[in-house]
Order: structure tokens, then C-alpha cells, then sequence
């Protein structure tokens, strides 16, 4: 899809009398037919145009303004944040009212450079209806929708935090001191890694925002879906990422691997029995009992010598 697709018919609107114009960018087809169905839901907002390229994405724009874009990252020619950048430098409106952006991608790897962007939110694919509607009502509040009132320091200091966060456990810079939420940018630049590379706490997003939870509390991390499950003090805690991605931040002297879907803090192992077959059953100090499959038995079997 080279041309921009607008879309036409009435839809419910929001209570002040008018609805927020979305446009989505997505080279997928299948892609943007998700992203229609979860913005279905949402009677403030309406879709007005489809792209498949960010030149698309342009020319639509210079039809008509949009309130909301929901860029894909990766597509073909310009990606979404080259056109987020060419807006920045073409649009008329630039520095009146530029729409709001949330990027959907199936990679975290561009987020900080998302928020760098001024970015409302970044969902990683697949989109789930929680995430989503999440993403839905910080555009409300960026947007200035009379249902909720907007609070433009819980939002700045949102970002904020969250830009750290995503700054710290990649080991760049620490944030800038001196705006809102310093305090809890500081603390996730400055602990979140350590002097090895190693991360030191894990940031962790929930329905009410973002906690930490220390690495020195984590007893194992378990692969769930899409996401891991870290588990620390008997609680789970999710966090959308691979199990290779998260164990390559831990210390291997602290952490070792003993299955697809399980890595475990070894001095949170009481006892170790040979099963067989190159398999072992773990016994955790909370009662918890695993089995290493064949594949990491060398692994385990280091922690014997």
C-alpha cells in the first residue's frame, strides 16, 4: 500500500462533540487490520487514513491533519521515525499542534529513540487489548479529552521515568537530572546496571505504571508466552522480553541456565539429584521443584566440580 487509504462512515464520538483523527502506518496488511480492530473499541477515536510506507504517510498528511499516528518502524523507504522526523521539518503545523505519536513494532530495540521522538507510547507486536487500551488513554490525557483531566506533570514525569528506565537497562547515559521525576530517573540510571554490565534491578510496567524490582531479590525467571515471569519473595512479576535477552544481563557466576524456559539464582538451589539421561531435579529454597532438561545439563553439572 504506496497511497494513502482513507477511510469514511460515522462513528460515536467523544462527549465534547468531536473525535480524534488516527491514521495508521503499517506495510502488513494483517498488521493494520489488528491495529483497526483494537481502535474499534475506542468511540473517541477515528480512523482516517491507512498508510503502508512512511511517503504515504506524508501525503496523507498534507490531505488533511490527524490527531493520532500509530507508526510502524520497519518500513519500506522511509521507516517511522524518518517520517516523524520529516514531519518535524515539513508540516506547517510543526509548531503549532503536531499529532501525537505511538510507534507499534515488533522489536523493543528502537525505544529510547522513540521517546527521544517525543513519543505518547511504543507497543511491541503482537498488541494485546490491555496494552493497548493503556496506549488509548495516554493519548486522552496527552490529547486533553474532558473525560479524564490531563495532568501534564504525572505525564512529563512518566516519560521521564520510563526513558531512564529504558536508558539504564540497555547501559547508556544516566538520565538528565533537574526535571520532573528526577529522582526516580536517577535512581533507575544510576542502579540498574552495575560496574560489570550486569543489570541491578528490573523495571517492570503495570496498569498503574512502572516499579523495580531488585535483582539481588529475584530467586528465578521463567519463560511465560511473550513475556518472563521474574519471581522474587513468592510474587511473579512480568516482563515482556526473551529469556536468552534477560539471562545475557545476569551474572553467570549468580545465574545459571538449566532450561529452555528456566534460569535460576544458584544460591537459591538447596538440592541437586541426578534424574538421568543427563537431567536433574532442583530443589529451590522456597520448596519450588525443577527439572534441567539434557540440553543445560553441562551446565548444571559445572556447579558440582
Amino acid at each position: 500500500m504506496n497511497e494513502p487509504t482513507r477511510t469514511r462512515g460515522e462513528r460515536p464520538i467523544a462527549s465534547d462533540g468531536r473525535s480524534w483523527k488516527v491514521l495508521v502506518a503499517d506495510d502488513e496488511p494483517l498488521a493494520r487490520a489488528r491495529l483497526r480492530a483494537l481502535l474499534a473499541r475506542h468511540p473517541e477515536f477515528e480512523l482516517s487514513a491507512e498508510c503502508g510506507s512512511g511517503t504515504a504517510v506524508l501525503a496523507a498528511l498534507r490531505d488533511g491533519p490527524a490527531d493520532v499516528l500509530l507508526l510502524d518502524i520497519r518500513m519500506p523507504g522511509l521507516d517511522g521515525m524518518a517520517t516523524v522526523e520529516a514531519l518535524a521539518q515539513q508540516a506547517p503545523w510543526s509548531l503549532d499542534r503536531p499529532p501525537c505519536i505511538v510507534f507499534v513494532t515488533a522489536s523493543e530495540e528502537h525505544a529510547i529513540r522513540a521517546f527521544d521522538l517525543d513519543a505518547v507510547d511504543y507497543l511491541v507486536k503482537p498488541v494485546d487489548i490491555d496494552r493497548f487500551d493503556r496506549a488509548m488513554r495516554r493519548l486522552l490525557e496527552k490529547l486533553g479529552a474532558p473525560s479524564r483531566v490531563p495532568d501534564a506533570g504525572a505525564i512529563a514525569a512518566a516519560d521521564t521515568a520510563l526513558r531512564a528506565a529504558l536508558q539504564a537497562l540497555r547501559g547508556d547515559a544516566s538520565a538528565p537530572a533537574g526535571d520532573s521525576g528526577s529522582r526516580t530517573a536517577s535512581l533507575a540510571g544510576s542502579e540498574a546496571a552495575s560496574e560489570a554490565g550486569y543489570a541491578k534491578r528490573f523495571v517492570i510496567r503495570d496498569a498503574s505504571g512502572m516499579y523495580f524490582v531488585p535483582v539481588v531479590d529475584v530467586d528465578r525467571v521463567e519463560a511465560d508466552g511473550n513475556y518472563v515471569a521474574v519471581v522474587a519473595g513468592g510474587r511473579r512479576h512480568l516482563l515482556r522480553e526473551s529469556l536468552h535477552l534477560l539471562a545475557s544481563r545476569l551474572n553467570p557466576e549468580e545465574f545459571v541456565r538449566v532450561h529452555r524456559s528456566h534460569l535460576v539464582r544458584i544460591n537459591r538451589i538447596r538440592r541437586l539429584e541426578p534424574c538421568g539421561h543427563g537431567e536433574y531435579e532442583l530443589t529451590m529454597t522456597d520448596g519450588t521443584r525443577l527439572t534441567s532438561s539434557r540440553s543445560y545439563g553441562e551446565q548444571v553439572r559445572r556447579l558440582l566440580r
